[in-house]
């Protein structure tokens, strides 16, 4: 899916932080999770905590959530005590990975070796089996974010969307114009960091990771 920036002023956007929910049972033990709705750990709650901390200066203005429980529960705990119109937003679900789901990835290495791959080296080319493609997954967010950047007096705005490492990384690639193929090398996260990304003709990317003990 192509952006058409080319096409629509190159002013007024707003600045995007892309936060990935914190950590549960499943991302500890490496186990695919995708559009199953599994619940924040210990060490996930802690990491919601000092995502908070992290964006406690932040002027954030909206915030757009996944509809799954670990991000619903990190967005809670990050939007605490903000008075901010927040949006329960479908089209920023997990990739859903079909057959994967609930299966530890040293599995699905040997299973599907050649789906595998392509996750990993080439999002551009990967769909699961019985699941989601990457592409469809990033048209979607896309979709999303053209609606949401092309708004009228958006320029200034501080948008939060707390959703997942997979979705945010196409959405991220959607954002900046990097191809789908390099989501990983760039957009690549842990449990509750975020991708900060000032939109343009030059886009420019950030990163913040909270730090627990």
């Amino acid at each position: 899916m192509e952006r058409n920036v080319k096409d629509r002023k190159l002013t007024g956007y707003p600045v995007l932080y892309l936060a990935r929910h914190g950590e549960t049972d499943y991302n500890l033990n490496k186990i695919f999770q995708g559009a199953s709705d599994i619940p924040l750990n210990k060490t996930g709650l802690r990491q919601a905590e000092a995502l908070r901390q992290i964006l406690r200066d932040v002027p954030l203005t909206r915030a757009f959530i996944s509809p799954l429980q670990r991000a619903r529960k990190t967005a809670g705990i990050v939007l605490k005590d903000r008075h901010l119109p927040e949006k329960v937003e479908s089209r920023l679900i997990e990739i859903n990975f079909g057959a994967w789901e609930g299966t530890p990835e040293a599995q699905v290495k040997k299973v599907w070796m050649e789906d595998y791959m392509d996750y990993r080296n080439n999002m551009s080319e990967f769909h699961p089996e019985n699941g989601e493609a990457a592409i469809d997954a990033q048209k979607r967010a896309g979709e999303w974010w053209e609606e949401v950047s092309g708004e009228h007096n958006i320029e200034g705005e501080h948008i939060l969307v707390v959703a997942h490492q997979s979705l945010n990384a196409v959405l991220a690639c959607y954002v900046t114009g990097i191809r789908l193929e390099m989501a990983w090398e760039n957009f690549k996260t842990k449990p509750g960091e975020v991708i900060r990304i000032v939109p343009g003709p030059l886009p420019q990317v950030t990163r913040l990771l909270p730090e627990i003990d």
